[in-house]
């Protein structure tokens, strides 16, 4: 069911009250109707309509009954939808001069006190609940968004690690099918046709591994990927004709994490591809060498073959190496590539623990300094909303607190002065002894009956603040002289 609907059927409550007056009935009814239109498009009017109703609970010929519920459902409704706290902040301002303004008029010097408590209860409270409810939900819905924003973000580099790896092994092959089909090419053996066929395989080759690299281009790293180790790496090289030599320094270690393993096995995977595929025939020598502190990897090749037909040694687009240095650098590494004086040398030196930097693409993706932002910015809303109920409620208990204690004493009468009287006193012999009386007592307090033809004036008994009893001092008098002294007390008479 819908809020507004909800209201619009309390204000006929409002109206079907015995006794009620038709002025003032009207009034909360109409105002419970316009509270409930407006509470969505303009919460604030709202809630200034919730404060407004809680003016009814001192006004004589309505029903407090249905003022207070709507109250307390315009005010919540005003906390979900108000997203700013100064007109929350007028709102209340208005609602409690509207209030004050109306118990002084009336003379109820008491009243405002009633309707500032009335307020505070069915107006502040339940719209700070509204407002810690929306950022609630505000924040589980960010969240959920972040969350989605991140899978898709870790999805998507999922699937470039997966292009990237594709690239790496596809463009591995593809330079050793070159060289095989450039041996063929040279084979004295081969027929012109044969020849001209080889000619075009390692071409075909090179072509593709080019378009491979324009296609998929410079991607993202991942995590730990399929493939092969260093060695069985060297091995299929070997397997193709081509001279490498592997030696490994400082024991076969394993490495401390997957992406330190990566980045050594794509260091000696490009640069193998590029010794192959730019200076075919040349020697190779991969060098691994761990320490305590860190592994260095390097991969060496050495002389050119003065045979090496032109056109043989393809010129490449470089995102090997810019792909491969990024890899590295992720690892917490360094990487070095460098031409030598017949040949080409790539030194890759990864630390034996990878930084904290090298996350995961969903650790990546979760951008917790943003969270963080986040959670602080909720914080600080939720703070500055929760202020304005608590310091209203603080400064409304010290009102309360101070009224209490001028009530007390202005209307206390001490037990001494309350034994010193006598029957039979002119009033004006103890006058002067006397506080403010008040006009009646509680009615859960016993009274004896009045003496006829006297009046009676009431005053609270002892001036002790902490003294909740409600026990009360009655004095009696006819014609100026007091006639009768009574303690009234809760439940056990009087005496």
């Amino acid at each position: 069911m819908k809020p507004w609907f909800v209201l619009i059927l309390l204000a006929p409550l409002a109206l079907d009250t015995e006794g009620a007056r038709p002025l003032p009935t009207g009034v909360a009814a109409a105002t419970i109707v316009l509270g409930g239109v407006v509470s969505r498009r303009a919460p604030a009017l709202g809630l200034t309509a919730a404060g407004v109703l809680g003016i009814f609970v001192v006004v004589d010929g309505v029903s407090p009954g249905a003022p207070l519920s709507a109250a307390v459902l315009l005010s919540l409704l005003a906390g979900r939808n108000m997203r700013r706290l100064w007109l929350a902040e007028y709102a209340f301002a208005g609602a409690a001069t509207i209030g004050m303004t109306y118990a002084v008029a009336k003379g109820d010097l008491t009243g405002w006190i009633v309707i500032l408590v009335t307020q505070f209860g069915t107006a502040m409270l339940p719209w700070w609940a509204g407002t810690w409810w929306r950022q609630r939900a505000e924040l589980l819905r960010a969240g959920w968004e972040r969350a989605e924003q991140a899978a898709k973000q870790a999805r998507l580099l999922e699937r470039a690690r997966i292009a990237q790896d594709m690239h790496d092994s596809l463009g591995h092959e593809l330079s050793l099918m070159a060289l095989t089909a450039g041996g063929l090419e040279l084979s004295p053996g081969l027929s012109e046709e044969q020849r001209v066929m080889a000619t075009r395989l390692r071409e075909g080759s090179v072509a593709a591994t080019e378009r491979l690299h324009e296609v998929i281009g410079l991607l993202g790293q991942g995590e730990e990927p399929t493939g092969d180790e260093i060695p069985d790496l060297v091995e299929r090289v070997r397997r193709s004709g081509v001279s490498v030599e592997l030696c490994e320094e400082g024991g076969t270690r394993e490495w401390a994490a997957p992406v330190l393993r990566h980045a050594a096995r794509r260091v000696v995977q490009e640069a193998l591809t590029n010794a192959v595929k730019h200076a075919p025939g040349s020697a190779i020598s991969v060098r691994v060498a761990h320490s305590e502190a860190e592994s260095v990897v390097a991969v060496t090749n050495t002389g050119s073959p003065a045979d090496a037909k032109p056109g043989s040694s393809p010129v490449g687009s470089g995102t090997g190496l810019i792909s491969l240095d990024e890899r590295v650098r992720l690892a917490g590494g360094t990487l070095r590539a460098r031409p030598l004086e017949s040949g080409f040398e790539v030194v890759a030196r990864l630390p034996r623990t990878p930084p904290e930097s090298a996350a995961t693409p969903a650790e990546r993706a979760a951008g917790p300094a943003e969270l963080v932002a986040a959670r602080r910015r909720v914080r600080r809303d939720l703070l500055r909303a929760s202020a304005v109920p608590v310091g209203l409620g603080v400064a409304l208990l010290v009102a309360l607190f101070t009224v209490y204690t001028v009530t007390v004493m202005r209307t206390s009468l001490g037990s001494d002065e309350f034994d010193r009287l006598r029957l039979g006193q002119e009033r004006a012999e103890f006058a002067s002894v006397l506080p403010h009386s008040i006009s009646a007592p509680p009615p859960v307090l016993a009274e004896p009956p009045i003496p006829t033809g006297a009046e009676c004036e009431y005053y609270r008994a002892g001036h002790n603040l902490l003294d909740f009893s409600e026990t009360m001092f009655r004095l009696c008098f006819e014609d100026g002289v007091l006639v009768a002294k009574d303690t009234l007390r809760r439940g056990d008479g009087w005496g």
